[in-house]
Order: structure tokens, then C-alpha cells, then sequence
């Protein structure tokens, strides 16, 4: 006993170091200060930083946003600050309690430590949660939530009914849908399929099981009544497969194409489309190429041409399909194989669904309990065992090396490098000039600049009136203003003429590479006779990017 807590020990250690080691050697990236900024304002006011007052729903600049990651962030950006660490250490907290909670699940199910310290081990190490565990995405907590309130489920129903679990599991799954929009498919087939499991237990002494299903729906409600009110629905609405353009554009064709609309709205139509696009997100998200060959192809979710597991384990998750499969009927059999088939269910319904790995990340449990399951199969084979654990140890070092020291240059556009920079030698010069004009071509730049300029909630209030481009706000120039900074897009042909003509004494301007500044022209090194270039902000390759600018 004492050894195998140890190896826990020591993988959450491992777990740790993985996750902490140059953690913020990326940029902080749209959603991830969007996730910081509310924080900061939450910690501050008890408001979102739109001016609602400990809101149910968030509402962000470009859309509504479940609300639960940006409260458990607001205590770390409250001490650490509004930075890398204070937005990204919760992910980290959390996906540590996930090997954690995956041990003490995969421990109580199958009655296997052995089984529970490989999956715990799987977990720590596999791309695919580290790589999430390092940024300030929701679904670390929501798989934190969802293993716990399974753990807790699981605890208050089997053997002696124990109500104190069954209250923590109410309030663990109702947070879920809080916390990442997936929740809403997911966790009720979830919990009907633990309530499958577990009926008989639950027949038998259903009062105490009404109290805690009563509290779980009250917890839910206000959520529920913001989705009737279309504000939690807008998002799916956006990316649902039921709204896919493409889809409806291949049905009017083939209608228009064919014998006759009548006849070929028969064979072509949206129900049809509808199946065809989930059916093959479903069996996209189960394919080799995704799992342990090229991930996500998003390289924001995922290091490029590496799948979302070591390619070394894919015959451990065909063996420990196998070894699953021959079993003996079993809560640890019927739960794992439900939690594995209802996991993809939620992406599928999707654009794109069938390969978005933030989506689909809580298939990871039951994968890395299959995994494990094929590697212990293999323990007997001390050689076979022991290659298994040196080719790991290889994979992860690889997968590392690129990791820390290729994907943050090569990706660097992903993670919108240069605006932290930027703003930040922008935070204390703003007193020195009149107005400031900021480019807003390339990605929303309000955040950014709200941001890593520290700018107070109360300030923003008091400032903001909208972030909609309007005409010509000046001459030659769409876009809105926040006190004395204006966001635009120049349209004139002749940007550079643009900023020769328009910008007046006192203004200054954030320019870019190849948008105002045509070419690979540097103008930190010859700029034009009219401007004055202030600050120039490099890409990891030390090429140009932007430019802070004055007018002589």
C-alpha cells in the first residue's frame, strides 16, 4: 500500500512538472484573456467585465460564455496578477485533481490498484492533457467535475447508500454545465447511465436519493432559463451541424441537379445530411489518424503531426479493448464501454466535430483506462513491459523537445504572439499622447489591450459604448473608440500615405508587417521620412511584426 502511494506521489509530481515547466512560454491567447479580464473584474467588483453582477451566464465581447472557470480563476489572477500564471495556474490545479480522481475511480470500479496507478500514470503523460492542463481552457474543470461527481455518485450508491456523496455528486455534475457547453448532451446520458447501473440500489432507498436529484435540478435551473432565454444556445447555434451551410448547400444541389425537387427531396435531404455529418464526426473521433497520429488540426489544441496519444500505445488500447470486452459483466465494464461510446457524442453534433479535441476531451478517461488495462496485460512480459516503458520515456521526451522548443516558434501566430509585448510597453506611456490608434485587422485587439494594460473594470464601464466598426469614425478609418484610443481598420489603398496624412502631433499608432508596412520594408531600421517608429515588437525568427509610430 505504502508503495503504490508513493507511485502516485510521484507521478503527481511528474504531472506537475509537466504542466508547470515554461508555462508561459506561449502567448496568451483570445479566449484565455477573455477567461483572465472577467476574473480580474469578478475579484475586483463582483462583476463580470461587462457589468453584470455575479452572472449566471457571461457575456464577453464576440459571445456568451459558461461563467464557472472564470470565478475559480479570479482568486489566482487576484494574488498573481493579470499574467500567464494567474490565468493558467487553475488549469494546472485541475488537471493535476484529474489523475488524482482518475486513480481513486479506476481503484473503486475495478478493485485493481495496479490498474489504477497505470491509468494515473497514462494520464500524467499523454499530449493531449498536458497540452490542455497548461492553458486556460474550460475543460480540464469540467473533467475534474465530471470525475468526481462520478467518484462521488459511485461511492453514495454502492454498498451502504451514504447521502453525504450523493450531495457532492448533485453539486458536482450541476457545476459541469456551468462550466463547458458540451455538458449539456454528455452529462444527463451520463447520469442516466449510472442510474441504469445503479437502479436496483437506488429502488431500494429512493428517498434519500430524491433530496440531492431535487438540489441538482434547482442548481440547474437558472442555467436552464438562460437558455430559453437563447443566450447559452447561441454558441451551438454558431458551430451546430444542424445550421452547417455547406450541408444545406449539397442538399439544394443535388434537389436541383437531379429528377425532380420532389422526387430527390426523398434522397437528399436535411435528416439525412444530419446523420451522414454526426455518423462520420462519431467515427473520425475513434480513427488511429486522430488518436495517435496527427490530433487536432488546429495546432492552437495540438502539436502538429503528433497525435492526441503516443503512437507506441495504440495496440495497448486495441488489448485493452480486448481485455475489457472478455470480462466478466461489471459496473467497471458497463461504465467504462458507456463512458467511451457517450463521450464523442456531444462533438459530433458539430462542424468539425469528429477531430476538435477540446471537444472531445472527455473521451480521455476511458481511453487511458483501456490503454492501461493493455499494458498490464503485458506486465507478465518483463521484457516486452520494461521496452513499453523505455519507448514511452523516449515518446515523451520527443513530444517535449518539440513541445517547448519548436511549437512556440512555429506556432506563434496561433497563440497571437506580439500583442503582449505591445500593450505592455503601451501600459504607463498612455498619459503621453493625445490619442492612440491601434490596428484592428488582424485579431480583436480591445481585449488585448484592456488586458496588458491593466485596465480597471470601473474605467471600462465607464468608457465602452460598443466594438462595431463604424464608417469613417475618421477620415479614411472604420472603427469604434474607448476613450482616447481609437480601433480601426484603415481603407485606403495607401496606408502609409493614410498615416503620413491623418496621424496629427500627439497621436500614435500601432502599425504591422505587410498590412500598413508593405513587404519585408523594416521600419525600425529605415523609416519613412514622415514617421518615427518608437517600439518595434519581433517574431520569434526576429523578423518585424509591429510597430509603435508617430508622426514627426
Amino acid at each position: 500500500m505504502k508503495k503504490r502511494k508513493l507511485w502516485l506521489l510521484v507521478i503527481l509530481f511528474l504531472a506537475l512538472f509537466l504542466r508547470l515547466y515554461k508555462l508561459n512560454q506561449l502567448e496568451l491567447f483570445g479566449d484565455e484573456l477573455d477567461v483572465g479580464y472577467h476574473a480580474y473584474s469578478l475579484w475586483l467588483t463582483g462583476r463580470d467585465y461587462m457589468g453584470q453582477k455575479l452572472p449566471v451566464y457571461i457575456h464577453s465581447f464576440s459571445e456568451w460564455r459558461a461563467p464557472l472557470l472564470m470565478y475559480v480563476t479570479a482568486p489566482s489572477v487576484g494574488i498573481l496578477g493579470l499574467n500567464s500564471w494567474g490565468v493558467r495556474l487553475p488549469a494546472v490545479i485541475f488537471g493535476i485533481l484529474d489523475i488524482w480522481l482518475l486513480y481513486l475511480l479506476v481503484e473503486i470500479l475495478s478493485k485493481d490498484k495496479t490498474l489504477a496507478i497505470l491509468a494515473a500514470l497514462i494520464l500524467a503523460i499523454t499530449p493531449w492533457h498536458i497540452h490542455y492542463s497548461r492553458a486556460a481552457f474550460e475543460v480540464t474543470l469540467f473533467l475534474f467535475l465530471t470525475l468526481l461527481g462520478t467518484l462521488a455518485a459511485i461511492k453514495g450508491a454502492a454498498g451502504k447508500i451514504n447521502g453525504k456523496w450523493l450531495w457532492l455528486a448533485a453539486l458536482s455534475f450541476a457545476l459541469t454545465f456551468y462550466t463547458y457547453n458540451t455538458a449539456n448532451v454528455f452529462i444527463p446520458l451520463w447520469i442516466l447511465a449510472l442510474f441504469l447501473v445503479y437502479r436496483r440500489r437506488i429502488f431500494i432507498q429512493t428517498k434519500k436519493f430524491l433530496l440531492p436529484s431535487l438540489a441538482f435540478l434547482l442548481l440547474v435551473l437558472p442555467l436552464m432559463l438562460v437558455t430559453l432565454r437563447g443566450q447559452a444556445a447561441a454558441r451551438f447555434e454558431l458551430i451546430g451541424i444542424f445550421n452547417n451551410p455547406k450541408t444545406i448547400d449539397k442538399i439544394v444541389f443535388k434537389r436541383n441537379t437531379g429528377l425532380s425537387p420532389a422526387v430527390e427531396r426523398i434522397y437528399h435531404n436535411k435528416l439525412l445530411g444530419w446523420n451522414k455529418e454526426f455518423v462520420n464526426n462519431y467515427l473520425t473521433a475513434f480513427s488511429p489518424q486522430f488518436l495517435f497520429l496527427t490530433g487536432d488540426p488546429n495546432p492552437r489544441h495540438n502539436l502538429p503531426m503528433f497525435g492526441e496519444f503516443y503512437w507506441i500505445l495504440a495496440p495497448f488500447l486495441v488489448l485493452g479493448f480486448i481485455q475489457l470486452f472478455v470480462q466478466k459483466k461489471s459496473p467497471f465494464k458497463i461504465l467504462t464501454f458507456s463512458w467511451l461510446l457517450l463521450a464523442p457524442i456531444p462533438s459530433s453534433l458539430t462542424i468539425s466535430g469528429g477531430n476538435q479535441a477540446t471537444r472531445l476531451f472527455l473521451m480521455l478517461p476511458p481511453l487511458v483506462i483501456l490503454i492501461a488495462l493493455g499494458i498490464k496485460k503485458v506486465m507478465k512480459f518483463k521484457v516486452v513491459f520494461y521496452a513499453t516503458g523505455v519507448a514511452l520515456l523516449i515518446s515523451l521526451v520527443f513530444w517535449l523537445h518539440n513541445y517547448s522548443v519548436h511549437y512556440p516558434k512555429e506556432q506563434y501566430r496561433y497563440w497571437h504572439y506580439g500583442y503582449q509585448e505591445s500593450m505592455s510597453w503601451l501600459d504607463g506611456r498612455e498619459n503621453h499622447y493625445k490619442r492612440i490608434i491601434i490596428n484592428e485587422r488582424h485579431e480583436p485587439a480591445l481585449i488585448r489591450y484592456l488586458f496588458w494594460t491593466h485596465k480597471p473594470p470601473h474605467w471600462l464601464w465607464n468608457n465602452f459604448h460598443n466594438d462595431r466598426l463604424a464608417k469613417n469614425i475618421l477620415p479614411g478609418l472604420d472603427g469604434f473608440t474607448l476613450g482616447k484610443v481609437v480601433f480601426g481598420i484603415i481603407n485606403a489603398d495607401d496606408k502609409q500615405g493614410w498615416l503620413e496624412k491623418n496621424l496629427q502631433s500627439g497621436d500614435l499608432y500601432l502599425a504591422f508587417q505587410q498590412d500598413e508596412v508593405p513587404g519585408d520594408w523594416n521600419w525600425a531600421k529605415s523609416p519613412p521620412d514622415k514617421l518615427d517608429v518608437l517600439k518595434t515588437v519581433y517574431t520569434p525568427w526576429g523578423k518585424p511584426m509591429m510597430y509603435w509610430i508617430i508622426k514627426k
